[in-house]
């Protein structure tokens, strides 16, 4: 192996790292950060099973697991190609957004269970801690409300964008 590519190899394995560790801090388990941030950074995008084992030195279950968890949740698909019998996995940016967009919009299951919460507890005398959660109950309604328009504004900038650098071509 190349002296450059040892470095480019420890360099993409400590961004990989790190990307995890983003990951891991949004509550997402640490192997599962690490498949993303290989396949964010891998080239090409696409890989298969045992290259992004090698890669992140992980047991094959947890390989699995990771890729598994990802294609449930629709941030990673696999492609196959004429005549290899290799699935490659890589991310899917279409679902990963709308995943991520209806993370963000969906409060309602939380906003019941505060509620419920409040109610319980409005009679309790710790009234500093029931403003705590009013205050939490405000901002997820908060953003119940305004997340829709935020969606719509964003949709137009990509528009937008598109459109202008199609007329650039």
């Amino acid at each position: 192996m190349q002296r450059e590519e040892v470095a480019s190899t420890t360099f993409m394995k400590q961004k990989v790292e790190e990307i995890g560790v983003a990951f891991d801090k949004t509550g997402m388990a640490p192997i599962i950060g690490r498949v993303l941030g290989f396949l964010l950074l891998a080239d090409p995008p696409h890989q298969t099973f045992y290259a992004i084992q090698e890669f992140l030195g992980a047991s094959k279950s947890s390989i699995s697991h990771a890729l598994n968890t990802l294609m449930f949740k629709g941030i990673v698909e696999y492609i196959t190609f004429s005549g290899d019998r290799k699935r490659y996995f890589k991310l899917n940016a279409e679902n990963w957004l709308e995943e991520a967009k209806c993370k963000m919009a969906d409060f309602s299951e939380v906003d019941r269970v505060l509620m419920e919460a409040l109610e319980l507890r409005d009679q309790n005398k710790h009234q500093e801690f029931n403003e705590g959660l009013r205050k939490i109950f405000s901002f997820h309604l908060f953003m119940a409300q305004e997340m829709p328009k935020l969606f719509e504004k964003w949709e137009r900038m990509q528009a937008a964008q598109k459109a202008e650098s199609a007329n650039d071509d």
